[in-house]
């Protein structure tokens, strides 16, 4: 499974992170998301840090814990 970074800019200030996979790029329910990091940078090393160790795993949940039926064939 490919995971991949998104680094997002919020409106209000601040950075936001989430990964997601090639199945569903959406933000809506990645497997880790954090917001609020005060800088780009703040945001790229927590993310990183995270994708490397999701990457190390072999059973992955998202936030909500639901999997759709679809996307997991």
């Amino acid at each position: 499974m490919k995971l991949r970074l998104h680094i997002h800019l919020i409106r209000s200030g601040g950075w936001c992170a989430d990964i997601d996979d090639d199945n569903d790029r959406q933000p809506d329910d990645p497997y880790w998301c954090v917001d609020q990091w005060p800088t780009l940078q703040d945001a790229l090393t927590v993310g990183c840090a995270q994708l490397a160790k999701l990457s190390a795993t072999t059973q992955l949940t998202r936030i909500s814990g639901y999997c759709e039926p679809a996307l997991a064939a």
